[in-house]
């Protein structure tokens, strides 16, 4: 009888992606090309700054292979071909991969100390096809303390919507029951009812599209006296001058519709937001309205709900640097399993670099770039080789 061989316990990423079965969807005959090495080659490519083609990406993955196999311990590995690379990538089991990167670097939540998170979602670009409108689109939680991406799910924007993928997210992702942001689109029954039910705190916005309960907070914030309020300083940034200010009242749930009778609402946040530009002009001024289940009864309690709609924008930057830092949505592709595999990909590099804290992240890719073996090192200390 044969005993098949034991594999040791994976102690790197790589060495896990390497040992996953299930993980590489191609037939078993005639493999040339490791699964691991082809996906780790991609994700120093893209520390190093190289995002936005495909062919950008090989290029650097071959002219780096050499150091790559040596940190790995697979010199005999030869670099996959530029025409090899899309068709093998599409053959990567995505759904495993994102599993294994978040239970590799993701966190242990505790129902007792609640933490805020932000969703949101954001259209790749790049796999919209020509004639159409709607490509794929990718939906973050995000920590608003350390800014950490800690889970993700996708969908086809054209034929599906975002809202029930933001629910099975939070399901998936054991995060009912803890403090979440969401923009207006999820100012939905079935979302704010479930984070409820779970214990789970919410702040959602609301635009006019919810018609008679968005008329409500408005009479709601002008007729009755602000329960607590606060104005934050002056800040200088984007070329203008901005001050937020909030304000929070109380909800009376019985006044409003029947299908809201289950959400707890008990808060309406007011935020107001007075601009002017550095180089002159009129000055703006912009107000936004957020409910939420929180009811607070001292002002450092209302303080923690303006500060996490404040840093409920992490989100957003962390799409900014997806865009423009990483060229998110200059990589076209026509697969959709390429699309959201480099999608996955692109989160590792953001958590990894997230973890480093530099100030300046264009300036860390080109200092990856120019110094390799810093990146090398840098990923043998973050467990990634």
């Amino acid at each position: 009888m044969t005993v098949a061989p034991c594999l040791a316990k994976p102690t790197t990423f790589f060495q896990l992606l390497d040992q996953t079965p299930g993980l590489d969807g191609r037939d078993n005959r005639g493999k040339k090309h490791s699964i691991a090495l082809v996906l780790t080659g991609l994700t120093l490519a893209l520390c190093c700054g190289r995002d936005g083609k495909l062919s950008s990406l090989h290029r650097h993955m071959v002219n780096h292979s050499q150091p790559l196999c040596q940190a790995t311990n697979m010199t005999h590995h030869k670099a996959i071909s530029r025409a090899q690379l899309p068709l093998l990538l599409a053959k990567v089991n995505g759904v495993l991969f994102a599993q294994l990167l978040f239970g590799w670097f993701g966190l242990i939540l505790d129902a007792d100390s609640k933490r805020w998170f932000a969703l949101d979602g954001k259209e790749l670009r790049g796999s919209i096809q020509p004639g159409h409108t709607r490509g794929e689109a990718c939906v973050s939680v995000l920590t608003h303390d350390s800014e950490a991406i800690v889970g993700q799910a996708y969908y086809s924007g054209s034929k599906e919507s975002e809202k029930p993928v933001v629910r099975q997210l939070l399901n998936d992702k054991g995060l009912y029951n803890q403090k979440i942001t969401l923009d207006a689109l999820h100012l939905n029954p079935l979302t704010v009812n479930a984070i409820e039910g779970a214990g789970g705190i919410y702040i959602v916005g609301i635009k006019a599209n919810q018609a008679l309960l968005y008329r409500y907070c408005i009479c709601r914030s002008v007729l009755i006296q602000a329960t607590f309020e606060r104005t934050d300083a002056v800040k200088r940034g984007h070329g203008r001058l901005e001050q937020r200010s909030y304000q929070c009242f109380s909800l009376h749930p019985t006044s409003l519709a029947p299908r809201w009778h289950a959400a707890g609402l008990a808060t309406l946040i007011r935020v107001v937001r007075n601009r002017q530009g550095l180089s002159g002009g009129a000055p703006s001024q912009e107000v936004n309205y957020f409910v939420s289940n929180s009811q607070p009864t001292t002002q450092p309690e209302a303080d923690e709900l303006f500060d996490a709609l404040r840093h409920h924008w992490r989100i957003e930057v962390m799409h900014h640097r997806r865009d423009v830092t990483l060229a998110e949505d200059r990589l076209r592709t026509e697969s959709q399993a390429v699309s959201r595999l480099m999608s996955s990909l692109r989160t590792m590099v953001i958590n990894l670099l997230g973890r480093k804290k530099p100030k300046n992240m264009v300036a860390q890719l080109e200092d990856f770039a120019d110094k390799f073996l810093t990146l090398i090192q840098f990923m043998n200390q973050e467990l990634v080789l």
